[in-house]
């Protein structure tokens, strides 16, 4: 098998028309990972000291996960890539482009919410095209 060209690994990177569906799932991507800490903090401290401990918390910060991660769960669906239509914030069963990457402890469609909550950049695991959220489309770069 030839091995890839340079400039094959590096394609240059689109605009997203409407960056608003991204930018909302990770918005909620992030409250529903700040709510698992949370309730796992509560829980390590109820089970260090259950006699002392109040259990409200832990209960308050289960419910607000669950209800984070129905919502997390609804916005990473509902992003969708621009090419293809596929999911590329939600990790499905479905086969992954060649030039798809993850963080080896994580799953595709969240190492492509932390690319676009630190680097504002994502690839997209189905069609393999890359994203710059920064970036601004062609018809706002060149107006007529």
């Amino acid at each position: 098998m030839a091995s890839a060209s340079p400039a094959e690994l590096l394609s240059k990177a689109r605009s997203v028309h409407d960056k608003r569906p991204f930018r909302a799932a990770v918005l909620f991507t992030l409250i529903h990972y700040l709510c698992l800490i949370a309730m796992l903090t509560s829980l390590v401290i109820v089970l260090l000291d259950p006699a002392r401990a109040p259990v409200t918390p832990l209960i308050a910060s289960a419910a607000a996960a669950l209800v984070s991660w129905v919502i997390a769960f609804i916005r990473r669906r509902s992003a969708r890539c621009p090419l293809c239509k596929g999911s590329p914030l939600f990790d499905s069963g479905a086969a992954k482009h060649s030039k798809a990457y993850r963080l080896r402890p994580l799953n595709y469609g969240t190492t492509a919410v932390l690319g676009i909550l630190f680097v504002n950049r994502f690839r997209c695991m189905y069609c393999g095209t890359p994203y710059d959220l920064l970036k601004r489309s062609s018809s706002q770069r060149h107006p007529r």
